[in-house]
């Protein structure tokens, strides 16, 4: 359980994917101005990354690595499995809930393409394939753990940033520094903040 824990806190706290590694800032910055929206754009993010986790391990363990194709055709496999799986999430967001669907916008979509969610794919699977600190495994209860500990670090920095968005939004802020020039003022600040971690556990 030591191992699993640390595996989490890691992904979700250390080596946040927003606020860290600056992966996926697209919808950090775009879908992150109310914090309803950052919030189902989180939940979406959450189940694609499971649910794409867990079949691109299996789809490598026992299709690409016995075909001896993995190195060559994991990305296009992997988008495409990705890609799938947003489609339903679409589907079902435009029917549950068409007004979130309307505020997400385009930025839905493109969670195919969210950089974030193939990252955590691809570590999952390829154990330090982005040469971090810690070396990921390969079982499927390891890879499922770290990618909930992406996904949640995912959903902490847009949340707490669509917050802190909305009270900037009636502070008495200088004309020129309204919108994404403090927008990114304070990512810097926040960013700055998560790197206090660094280091916590021995990770």
């Amino acid at each position: 359980m030591g191992r699993y824990f640390l595996l989490f806190l890691a992904a979700f706290l250390i080596n946040n994917i927003l606020l860290i590694r600056f992966i996926a800032l697209c919808p950090f910055f775009g879908v992150s101005s109310k914090v309803e929206t950052s919030i189902g754009m989180s939940m979406a993010v959450i189940f694609v990354m499971a649910m794409a986790t867990m079949v691109c391990w299996l789809v490598w363990n026992f299709l690409l690595i016995p075909l001896k194709l993995g190195e060559f055709l994991y990305i296009p496999a992997f988008i495409l499995i990705i890609a799938a799986l947003v489609q339903f999430v679409e589907i079902v967001i435009r029917k549950v809930s068409p007004a979130l669907f309307r505020a997400m916008g385009i930025y839905l979509p493109l969670i195919t393409t969210n950089c974030a969610v193939l990252a955590a794919a691809t570590e999952s699977v390829k154990p330090g394939f982005f040469k971090l600190n810690i070396q990921y495994g390969y079982a499927i209860p390891e890879a499922l753990v770290y990618t909930l500990g992406v996904a949640v670090g995912f959903t902490l920095a847009i949340v707490m940033f669509a917050a802190i968005r909305e009270r900037m939004e009636v502070a008495p802020i200088p004309g020129p520094l309204k919108g994404y020039p403090s927008a990114f003022i304070m990512a810097g600040l926040a960013s700055l903040a998560f790197m206090g971690f660094a280091g916590l556990f021995g990770l």
